[in-house]
């Protein structure tokens, strides 16, 4: 299917219930011993989701609701899904985590060369990482676009960023991500991690009004700390991280804070960014090291598509 036939699909019927590898945990009852149906086969490697899920978010009942959490969200559709992993799984992708080296060039440099203004370290994974196995399986990407209720594009590959931020991490400035990012996933592995600690992931939404009292925040420098984003529910900005939407008019735009998601360990932020830009920051820390992954479903049939 054509990128134009597929956006025409979406944008008309979205996803039908009982669509694609989940249509037999929608079509009938089920008790949570059919969570461990095995779902597919990624290259001669049974992939069961169930080896590496919380059950409750394989039962028919458990879909359903996180679906329909999606569905109540008025502009930006997304959900925030708590003990995602089954311990044993996430604690051992954090264990080989721990051994790695990580580049912060890497997260600062974007796909033309610019200088970001992002505080981070990364490792882009690889088949060799613990977690591959769920990481590039062609079940997850169904699954995640299920959940969002949205149809996986017709071609897709997966980005996955293993993450390490140093203590006192400045924070990272109001962005989108790419546009041929049909999808992002990000999980967290800090334990006993508190909103106090910072690094909360902001949410933020283009208001249509402009208020004269807005405090404008432009031109953000890559090494400045960005304590403001803890004190401004509403700010002012025309240079938002990879910049407005082309279809867009280039002007400052008043953004509105609507949400804030504390770190916290086996937490998972699933997010549909082809349904809204899904603008975000991320606040200061304090002197703890946090980690985690950022998972992108790339839309390769985009005519923007760059690749990694």
């Amino acid at each position: 299917m054509e990128t134009k036939d597929w956006d025409e699909k979406r944008a008309k019927i979205g996803l039908q219930e009982g669509y694609g590898l989940f249509s037999s945990l929608t079509s009938r009852r089920h008790s949570r011993a059919d969570a461990h149906l095995i779902l597919g086969q990624e290259e001669g490697t049974i992939m069961e989701l169930s080896k590496w899920i919380n059950s409750n978010y394989l039962t028919p009942e458990g879909i359903a609701d996180v679906r329909e959490s999606v569905k109540a969200k008025p502009t930006m559709k997304y959900c925030v899904l708590d003990n995602f992993f089954l311990p044993e799984r996430i604690d051992a992708i954090i264990a080989h985590h721990a051994t790695l080296k990580f580049d912060e060039a890497a997260d600062r440099t974007g796909h033309d060369m610019v200088i970001l203004p992002y505080d981070g370290a990364v490792k882009w994974a690889d088949g060799n990482d613990v977690g591959a196995e769920f990481y590039f399986a062609e079940e997850v990407k169904e699954y995640f676009c299920y959940l969002l209720n949205r149809l996986k594009p017709p071609r897709t590959s997966v980005e996955l960023k293993l993450r390490w931020h140093k203590p006192h991490a400045t924070g990272f400035w109001i962005h989108s991500d790419s546009v041929w990012r049909s999808i992002v996933a990000i999980m967290y592995f800090n334990k006993n991690w508190k909103a106090s600690d910072g690094g909360l992931l902001q949410l933020w939404r283009p208001d249509e009004a402009s208020y004269d009292k807005s405090t404008i925040f432009d031109n953000i420098r890559s090494d400045q700390r960005l304590d403001f984003l803890n004190e401004n529910q509403r700010l002012k900005t025309n240079t938002p991280g990879g910049g407005w939407p082309s279809h867009w008019p280039h002007q400052s735009r008043d953004m509105i804070l609507v949400d804030q998601i504390v770190p916290a360990y086996n937490r998972l932020f699933l997010c549909d960014l082809d349904a809204d830009p899904t603008f975000h920051s991320v606040t200061p820390s304090c002197d703890k090291i946090r980690t985690g992954f950022v998972y992108w479903l790339n839309n390769e049939s985009h005519p923007n598509f760059k690749g990694k």
